[in-house]
């Protein structure tokens, strides 16, 4: 087989990486164990891996979107951008010039070998997510596969990926501290770098959106859900549109049951109330800015994150499903702060996603029970 006559181009937050930039250190983000790589050391790692047999990993992605086969010689240029690089894998745009057309992709790719585990898993997470209510608000998984890197000893070693298509237009958000400590503001961290602080409308489309998303991935049968997530991951992204905004999840790394549903009426009604728990508690939960101190957000968004859970739940019911929602809701409304603080009580270490979140967990368990309570007594949902 002939070698394909695209060409690679790199680019580094969009801007074309020069040779003084390939030589710089890959950014680790707050991962303390992240082999020693340069820029130059990815994104040969990168091009060899899109490459392979044809550049077979871009083809097959490629006729999964448009259902029509491919032939290598009609990719003209492939643009890899770094864009990211979190606790977990890295982050890369590719963007596959055709005759006219262009397709974008995300590449997650995974250099520590205990953090390819973790791919692995999201990948057959979205994979099982491809037949649920949620799947058209999360990636859709193309293409997995296995690569090298060289390093500096001229060592070959092994990394995982994966690519789905790219959400053009959504960006990563985040919360921000206000003068009392607490959450008040959220950030979107759009093309500049001031990014852009949303209104108050805004904020509250995107929790409901976001609890909404995680509502429809629960699975109704026996519980699963998507979890752990974390704002100050960059799960979601969101795009604005003038007052609106369109909220998606960019990443699953995991469906896992918290609390089994069982098969009695009450006792499924428990678990819900724990998955309820669970999320509404998460929602509040981000660092400053992304990255700064642990920060938790005012009841000013509780009620948006208990709408977007039972318009998930209605959305997503078969028909006839027992209870109904508004069976859900009285049931709910009937709790008292003491048995809502039960069923975080027993959440707790669940709760914690990061080691150090365990005192915020512990300290705003009993707050957050009262605030549910509160939000479900006002009857303003």
């Amino acid at each position: 087989m002939s070698k394909p006559a695209s060409v690679f181009a790199f680019f580094i937050d969009g801007k074309p990486a020069g040779k003084d930039a390939l030589v710089r250190p890959l950014p680790t983000g707050l991962t303390l164990d992240a082999p020693p790589m340069d820029y130059g050391q990815y994104f040969s790692a990168l091009q060899e891996a899109l490459e392979h047999n044809g550049l077979t990993p871009l083809r097959r992605s490629v006729e999964l979107l448009t259902g029509r086969p491919l032939l290598a010689e009609r990719i003209r240029r492939v643009c890899i951008d770094s864009v990211k690089h979190g606790a977990l894998y890295n982050v890369a745009k590719i963007t596959v010039h055709l005759d006219g057309h262009d397709h974008v992709f995300v590449m997650n790719s995974a250099m520590h070998p205990q953090r390819q585990k973790a791919l692995q898993r999201e990948w057959h997470t979205l994979q099982s997510l491809a037949c649920t209510p949620v799947a058209p608000f999360v990636p859709q998984g193309l293409y997995s596969g296995r690569g090298h890197w060289i390093d500096k000893s001229g060592e070959a070693k092994p990394f995982v990926f994966f690519l789905a298509p790219w959400f053009e237009g959504y960006h990563e958000w985040h919360m921000e501290k206000g003068f009392d400590g607490t959450a008040q503001t959220v950030r979107v961290w759009e093309d500049s770098s001031e990014g852009a602080v949303l209104t108050q409308s805004q904020t509250v489309q995107l929790m409901e959106q976001a609890a909404y998303l995680l509502t429809l991935a629960l699975d109704r049968k026996d519980f699963l859900q998507i979890y752990p997530w974390h704002h100050a991951a960059g799960d979601f992204v969101v795009a604005v549109d003038g007052a609106k905004v369109d909220v998606r999840l960019i990443s699953a790394r995991n469906r896992m049951v918290l609390i089994p549903p069982g098969s009695l009426e009450h006792e499924r009604l428990s678990a819900l109330a724990a998955f309820l728990f669970t999320l509404s508690f998460r929602m509040r939960v981000d660092r400053d800015q992304g990255t700064g101190d642990l920060v938790w957000a005012s009841t000013s968004w509780l009620d948006a994150v208990l709408r977007g859970f039972f318009r998930g739940w209605t959305d997503g019911a078969p028909d006839d499903e027992p209870p109904a929602a508004q069976k859900i809701l009285t049931t709910f409304q009937s709790l008292d702060a003491e048995d809502w603080e039960t069923v975080g009580s027993v959440l707790q270490d669940d709760l914690v996603v990061d080691a150090e979140e365990a005192p915020l967990v512990s300290k705003r368990l009993g707050e957050h029970a009262r605030n549910l309570h509160e939000a479900f007594r006002a009857g303003a949902l």
